[in-house]
């Protein structure tokens, strides 16, 4: 895990604003998305009551405008950060802000991949279950001690 996610983040300020920037649309999308399913909730459950509907539209509103802002400011970036002399704007260009999404996502898909495959080896209550057939309880302990109680 550490080889694959070691390149996410370095010391380079750059890279630092780079990965905030990413982490910051990350955020956007997760809440736009957050907040249209949360719409769809109310619409289906409101009963057609009018504060009910309202809310959901405005949901719907308020996750167009986060989305609208979102766009714009990925392709004026690299437009504002030349009229402020920033060194190599195009750096901080849409492109490479989704790379660096992309590359956090994978990052914590694997950490999550990795945490439920290994769970199993460095916890031993894992094997913690209740046969159906039977009136036992069976624990599988880290060292494979298989330890049988009578319920």
């Amino acid at each position: 895990m550490g080889n694959a996610c070691s390149n996410l983040i370095t010391a380079n300020p750059a890279d630092v604003i780079l990965f905030v920037f990413a982490l910051i649309i990350l955020a956007v999308l997760i809440g736009c998305i957050w907040a249209f399913f949360y719409a769809i909730f109310l619409f289906i459950f409101s009963r057609w009551e009018d504060s009910k509907v309202k809310s959901a539209w405005n949901g719907i509103r308020y996750m167009i405008i986060w989305l609208f802002l979102t766009v714009m400011v990925l392709f004026m970036g690299p437009t504002v950060l030349r009229v402020f002399r920033v060194q190599n704007p195009d750096y901080y260009s849409a492109k490479y802000i989704f790379v660096k999404v992309g590359q956090i996502v994978s990052c914590v898909s694997l950490w999550v991949v990795t945490v439920v495959t290994d769970y199993p080896n460095n916890n031993p209550f894992w094997d913690l279950y209740y046969p159906v057939w039977s009136t036992t309880v069976v624990w599988n302990g880290a060292n494979s001690n298989i330890a049988v109680y009578e319920l």
